[in-house]
């Protein structure tokens, strides 16, 4: 079993920096540092309501039995992810939970994604101390709106999916949400938790080639990677996941963000306006592949496509056709799992150009200077010129960029033309493949 390092990366360079890494499928999860945790433990563990009566040897085995998060399938880094104590605030796209003023300690890495790609300033109070030791807030505005604020979000639920394939598979008794938060390695709790625990762990040791189809375990290493992290409206995280209609699907969670069929106006009051706010809110985070050339919703799989087209014919939401159907489900992963790559792809190397280091993991230091329309609004975002300058005339728009990932890294290149960064974001853009 390897031995994994806590944690893996301690900055967002050093991640980039790191030539040997295939950064568009790392997962986040490897960066869980369960002995930044322990320092914590004394706290926790003294506090009647978090520990309800167990002394710290309980916690200490717990966090043992999870630290072989890397090495494993990526299935069973997922159950094993899942298993962390609730109280741990160790979240993978950096949602914080009820102690969220503690919780930059565990979730930095996603956070500083956000902030270095979409000036999203979460920091409420800066110490001398490392960023990732600051305080936070839950929710905070980008560039996207100022007058929106953004929680992180996983774009693509790989927990609903699997839990269909259980019930699909192994009947009624997986319910999903029944092994919502379910701790894979569980000691104590009562005996139904035991039970479902159990179910789950003796189905992913019982087969070699584990639960699911290919697509389907390529989808529970792909869910917590770069490409499938982004930030939606504040609240909407929460919402979808437990809204019947959605059930944490981001097709249908965009549909509803487009055309309010709950009557729930997260980016606008009216039509026209709401229309437009959502295609900007599509270039700035780099969601593409979500949409068609007239920038309506592509569904992930058949049973979805009749459901948005009966939410338009009714113009309400609709419980009806939000589980895929069996046969639908691996063609469905698929389809996500392509999404996430060429989103992973584009966004490293748009932290690249962000931060200034090349495809080598070298540093490069842009020199362009930023005189664009929003010189003084971003002034303290500590990313390079060119990318203030991409951000500005690319993805802060409401234009219709028909042809994707590729009509896109065209204008960027365009936007780079006769600037001291030209070669540099052309060598980064050079290495991208969206087949």
């Amino acid at each position: 079993m390897m031995t994994r390092q806590t944690p893996k990366y301690d900055s967002l360079r050093a991640f980039l920096m790191a030539a040997e890494e295939r950064h568009e499928v790392f997962d986040v999860k490897e960066q869980f540092d369960e002995e930044l945790w322990y320092t914590y433990l004394e706290e926790l563990s003294g506090r009647e309501k978090i520990s309800g009566g167990r002394d710290k040897a309980f916690y200490r085995q717990r966090m043992d039995s999870l630290k072989a998060l890397r090495g494993g399938t990526p299935l069973a880094n997922f159950l094993q992810y899942k298993g962390l104590p609730k109280f741990c605030d160790f979240d993978c796209d950096g949602t914080a939970r009820k102690d969220y003023l503690k919780q930059g300690y565990y979730s930095w890495f996603p956070r500083e994604i956000y902030r270095t790609l979409w000036y999203w300033r979460d920091l409420c109070r800066v110490q001398d101390v490392p960023f990732k030791y600051a305080t936070i807030r839950q929710f905070a505005d980008s560039c996207y709106d100022p007058s929106i604020p953004m929680g992180p979000d996983t774009m693509n639920s790989f927990w609903i999916t699997f839990s269909l394939y259980l019930i699909s598979h192994y009947g009624d008794t997986y319910k999903w949400n029944n092994f919502k938060n379910t701790v894979f390695f569980k000691e104590g709790g009562n005996g139904r938790q035991r039970d479902r625990a159990d179910r789950i762990k003796e189905l992913v040791e019982a087969d070699e080639n584990y639960i699911g189809s290919a697509s389907l375990r390529r989808f529970a290493g792909l869910t917590h990677t770069v490409g499938n992290l982004s930030l939606v409206p504040a609240g909407y995280n929460g919402y979808r996941g437990t809204q019947p209609c959605i059930k944490d699907y981001f097709d249908l969670s965009l549909e509803n963000l487009l055309h309010v069929r709950d009557g729930k106006c997260y980016l606008g009051e009216s039509a026209p306006c709401r229309e437009k706010n959502f295609r900007k809110y599509i270039n700035t985070f780099f969601l593409w592949d979500y949409v068609d050339a007239r920038y309506e919703v592509r569904p992930l799989c058949a049973s979805h496509q009749n459901q948005m087209e009966e939410q338009a014919r009714t113009g309400r939401l609709e419980a009806k056709g939000v589980l895929p159907e069996k046969e639908e489900i691996d063609a469905m992963c698929g389809v996500i799992n392509d999404r996430i790559l060429r989103r992973g792809l584009f966004v490293v190397a748009m932290l690249r150009i962000a931060l200034g280091i090349d495809a080598a993991g070298r540093e490069i230091r842009p020199e362009y200077a930023y005189d664009g329309a929003y010189r003084d609004a971003w002034a303290q975002w500590q990313v390079s010129g060119i990318y203030k300058k991409i951000m500005e005339e690319v993805f802060l728009t409401d234009a219709t960029y028909t042809g994707g990932y590729c009509q896109v890294t065209e204008l960027i290149l365009q936007k780079a033309a006769g600037s001291p960064d030209e070669k540099f974001v052309s060598d980064i853009l050079a290495g991208l493949s969206y087949s």
